[in-house]
């Protein structure tokens, strides 16, 4: 990757931006979802599941009259299967299943001094299972410095709570951040949150991604370069990257 000027502050999307786990969640579902008599197909999962936190899917998708301690219950079982399929993966093929070109877009940030939070609307056991084993496998993930779980924010993605906690937990103003998404909740957050987006066309194309605000698009992270963040429109501060 060539060398680029980079804003200070990265605030990263897990699933879809930083590595792709849609085919493990899939999985989750169909197991917790068929027996309800859900036939769980591409197109249900994406009008369903992705992108939305669990209250707002298993609030939809469970019997009328299920409790609330019901809905926190499924919550917790598919985050425990989930984490339970996401290692054994990992575990299997020796690395986590990254974003071509994570690795050496982290480490050239991190020889920059940037700065990184991990932002996501997947439960906490997910969200850390996945920090954990980027960062033992990529020593440059370390700038990775902490993890925001819009469930536990006031609200989740497509509001702005989630990324605001985190430039909160940073100390950092919009001006000084990029968002990097894949989906559409995830970008308006961003936006929400006044902060520019890059889409990664991991599960969304360059129009659709445009369509909901992003300034750039990249395929991968190998796409990551001066002329996109220049897109961004110059408000950010840009160390050096070698």
């Amino acid at each position: 990757m060539p060398a680029l000027d980079q804003p200070a502050v990265w605030l990263l999307d897990i699933d879809g931006t930083l590595i792709f786990t849609d085919h493990l969640y899939r999985e989750v579902f169909v197991e917790l979802l068929t027996p309800l008599g859900y036939d769980v197909t591409d197109d249900f999962y994406h009008a369903n599941v992705f992108g939305k936190v669990d209250s707002d899917v298993f609030g939809k998708l469970m019997p009328a009259g299920t409790s609330e301690e019901e809905l926190l219950g499924m919550s917790k079982k598919k985050d425990a299967c989930f984490v339970k399929l996401y290692n054994a993966a990992v575990q299997k093929a020796g690395a986590p299943p990254m974003v071509q070109g994570l690795p050496e877009a982290l480490e050239k940030a991190k020889q920059a001094g940037v700065r990184a939070i991990a932002v996501t609307n997947a439960q906490r056991g997910a969200g850390e299972a996945a920090v954990a084993t980027l960062q033992a496998h990529i020593p440059a993930a370390s700038i990775i410095e902490g993890l925001v779980i819009g469930a536990e924010c006031a609200s989740a993605k497509p509001a702005p709570d989630p990324y605001l906690e985190g430039m909160r937990q940073l100390g950092v103003r919009p001006e000084d951040c990029v968002v990097f998404e894949d989906s559409r909740s995830g970008v308006r957050a961003g936006l929400a949150a006044g902060v520019p987006c890059i889409g990664i066309r991991s599960t969304l194309t360059h129009e659709d991604l445009m369509a909901t605000g992003c300034a750039a698009t990249i395929a991968d992270w190998t796409e990551l370069t001066s002329d996109v963040l220049a897109g961004l429109g110059g408000r950010l501060g840009t160390p050096e990257m070698p």
